[in-house]
């Protein structure tokens, strides 16, 4: 019988978000560091080599719940309004993962509050689209060191009064699962990881891209998919009860994007909104090439702001910007996945998705939870942004 240790689940205390706010957004060159009083400091990270249980031992207490009521999104209570962008390689390792946590200030400095993150490593872009790690062992078991890195950003995510998507399994590792006894593993471990820690400011996307032509699974494989979509749901919801959970369709495949115990309406790429339930579109329509990433040609601006304004129409929709910036392993630039906004994108030489930050400010607003405060507005008075009332 192995031991079980108890981990301390490292936590980034930060003491620069206002001075993100006020003078570490540049609108062109190199952006300044943050200057604070005191220098960020990260707790050490336990040691992988002595942990021997993937269930480590909570030491700060349930985050705040997210839910959704009447199709619209709760975070401790409190109506939210969604913004969020696709981290999906973020646990690829300890320091991908501390990169990310140091720029969770930076999204909620520009209203971003809602990220996405994969066990099971998405698209590694170029020069290996394999790149992506995986989080599960071939018998499904849940790797220890995603596991920690999942808690940290999550928890830190809920100390900026953020929302994290998780998702477990990807059409790029599927296959390294060996049958359908591992997936069930893979989801009660990771459900009762989740609730053991209490890392409630979630929602899952059990399968991204359900049936999918690169899937090797029958069951993330239409025919009968809303019945085994039920069944993954259920193997779910009986480790985790109270967290919300979804499966991503592949777009224009033939499998819906509904189901028997469905809670989110998960959908990506250009599929329209529904009108009804809570939608999350978790993988907004890439317009950077994996192989010049961070790079967009004009025409593609409009139509990404046309996708922007649709969702900030759609008040029971939420959108996660996605690029191969923010996703690829490595990439031209050599320094991907980038939780960093960058430049504006227009040229090799101004890589980046800071047009997306802006737009969100300036639109919506910079994120206090759990309000957006309007960009000129909130400097002036504190009014907050209009939300959804209970």
């Amino acid at each position: 019988m192995s031991r079980v240790l108890t981990v301390l689940v490292p936590v980034l205390l930060c003491s620069c978000q206002p001075a993100l706010d006020t003078h570490c957004e540049e609108p062109t060159g190199p952006q300044p560091r943050c200057e604070s009083p005191e220098a960020p400091t990260l707790l050490p990270p336990p040691n992988p080599a002595t942990t021997t249980s993937v269930l480590v031992e909570a030491t700060t207490g349930p985050t705040r719940e997210f839910e959704i009521r009447d199709g619209r999104p709760y975070l401790g209570g409190e109506p939210v309004v969604l913004w969020g962008i696709r981290w999906a390689n973020a646990l690829a390792s300890e320091a991908v993962t501390e990169r990310h946590i140091r720029n969770l200030d930076n999204l909620a400095a520009h209203g971003i509050n809602l990220v996405g993150v994969y066990i099971q490593g998405s698209n590694g872009g170029w020069p290996d689209p394999a790149a992506g790690r995986n989080g599960y062992t071939h018998e499904g078991a849940l790797r220890p060191e995603f596991a920690r890195r999942l808690a940290w950003l999550v928890r830190e995510a809920d100390a900026r009064g953020m929302v994290v998507m998780v998702g477990l399994f990807s059409p790029r590792k599927d296959q390294e699962l060996d049958g359908e006894a591992a997936i069930e593993r893979a989801i009660v471990e990771t459900a009762t990881f989740l609730r053991e820690q209490e890392l409630r400011n979630v929602f899952v996307d059990l399968m991204h891209e359900y049936n999918h032509r690169r899937v090797d699974h029958d069951i993330f494989r239409e025919p009968h998919g809303a019945e085994k979509k039920a069944r993954l749901s259920a193997w779910f919801e009986a480790a985790a009860p109270n967290i919300e959970i979804g499966v991503c369709p592949s777009e224009d495949s033939g499998t819906e994007d509904h189901y028997p115990g469905m809670d989110v309406r998960v959908i990506q790429k250009e599929m329209p909104i529904p009108k009804q339930g809570f939608v999350v579109n978790v993988e907004m329509q890439r317009h950077d090439p994996y192989d010049n990433e961070g790079k967009y040609e004009a025409e593609e601006f409009d139509i990404m702001r046309a996708y922007f304004e649709d969702y900030r129409e759609a008040d029971n929709a939420a959108l996660l910007f996605h690029s191969a910036f923010t996703q690829g392993m490595t990439g031209k630039s050599g320094t991907g996945p980038h939780p960093e906004m960058g430049g504006y994108g227009e040229s090799e030489a101004d890589r980046g998705v800071r047009f997306y930050f802006e737009w969100v400010r300036g639109q919506i607003g910079r994120w206090e939870y759990p309000r957006h405060l309007a960009a000129e507005a909130a400097e002036a008075t504190g009014a907050p942004r209009d939300a959804p009332t209970p």
